[in-house]
């Protein structure tokens, strides 16, 4: 009861408020000012999530070339190997060659 009893005041001045809050109204350039300020704080917010979830991508991908690259060096066979590294190099080629827009001609 006594914990209660501590919050009650606590209790009461959530209900004050929220009966001020309701009475209360903003002019057009604040409400405006601040929908800015709270579309550009959930801007923020939805690219700090994106950049840590390509970071966790990223890092998701290292390990699984890490992981594939560690059991291939432990296979005995040499000519697996040699294909592997073969493949991974042609993986690599492919990632530094610049796209190029493919542009459709039309017939005329």
């Amino acid at each position: 009861m006594d914990e209660l009893d501590r919050l009650k005041p606590l209790l009461q001045m959530a209900f004050y408020m929220i009966d001020k809050l309701r009475r209360f109204r903003l002019s057009r350039e604040k409400k405006l000012k601040s929908d800015r300020n709270r579309q550009k704080v959930e801007k923020l917010f939805l690219q700090s999530t994106h950049q840590q979830r390509q970071e966790a991508a990223q890092m998701k991908r290292e390990e699984k070339r890490r992981a594939e690259k560690e059991k291939m060096l432990q296979e005995m066979d040499p000519e697996k190997q040699r294909k592997w590294e073969e493949k991974e190099y042609k993986r690599e080629m492919k990632k530094k060659i610049p796209k190029m827009k493919q542009l459709k001609v039309k017939a005329m």
